[in-house]
């Protein structure tokens, strides 16, 4: 494997598991949508040394049926595993990729809709940086 294959792994240590901060990141995080899809996210300071925190989730209530969810939550990773890299944080940043509609998506759709969100939040972080 090269260089390269490497930083399109998405480790278990990037993993956003603690419910506080997952609490603290509805709390005062900030938002970016791109139908279906929505970035919640929030820059702070994490003890470990990683860049980012992230977790993918799809409503209970919109797909009952836990092969739905987790196949969504699959092809959510898997587009964000891919385009990590054009990432620009400057700090440390907690992210949450939730789902928003009822229909099941193709991975097309995922990645161009997670494209978008993602140049957004760049821009969104230039404008802030100038400031």
């Amino acid at each position: 494997m090269t260089k390269n294959n490497t930083s399109l792994t998405l480790n278990r240590q990037n993993s956003l598991k603690s419910k506080i901060l997952i609490d603290n990141l509805f709390k005062k995080g900030q938002s970016l949508v791109a139908y279906p899809l929505r970035l919640v996210y929030l820059n702070m300071d994490i003890e470990q040394d990683v860049n980012y925190l992230v977790a993918f989730s799809v409503p209970k209530k919109k797909f009952k049926k836990a092969v739905e969810r987790n196949r969504i939550k699959r092809l959510m990773r898997e587009s964000f595993r891919n385009q990590q890299h054009k990432l620009k944080l400057s700090q440390p940043a907690l992210m949450m990729w939730v789902y928003l509609d009822n229909k099941k998506p193709s991975y097309e759709l995922v990645y161009d809709k997670m494209q978008q969100i993602i140049q957004e939040f760049n821009n969104q972080f230039d404008k802030t940086k100038m400031l």
